[in-house]
């Protein structure tokens, strides 16, 4: 016997990560407000993950490659354990969505995912 007998649930492997900034690629208080986004990225992760936790805000910086600024923010990491089915299809599409919306509603130079190791930046918000 195991310490998880029984078997569990839900088994998720791969760690996803989204960045929810609190600024603008030109250092503004995002209008909506971070906790807007945040509760917006919660939900989405919730219904496709079974879950998903908001870690407080942490302080980062960001370079803008067009022009060279540095922008400083307040950053909340969102995160859910997934299996990898969980990033295919339906499920893979809004997530994608989600953050192709985030990068343009909030006038993002660059929106990121961390997916089990890999960080993946998006600075084309196309619909």
């Amino acid at each position: 016997m195991t310490w998880y007998e029984p078997e569990p649930e839900r088994v998720g492997r791969l760690h996803v990560q989204i960045f929810i900034p609190s600024v603008d690629r030109a250092g503004h208080v995002i209008s909506e407000g971070q906790s807007y986004w945040v509760e917006e990225c919660l939900s989405l992760m919730g219904t496709l993950f079974g879950g998903a936790t908001a870690f407080p805000p942490a302080r980062g910086v960001w370079r803008d490659d067009e022009s060279e600024d540095l922008i400083y923010d307040n950053t909340v990491i969102v995160f859910s354990y997934v299996s990898e089915d969980d990033l295919t299809g339906e499920s893979g599409h809004k997530l994608r969505e989600f953050l192709m919306r985030l990068g343009r509603e909030t006038n993002q130079g660059e929106v990121g995912i961390f997916v089990d190791g890999e960080y993946r930046g998006f600075q084309h918000f196309e619909v």
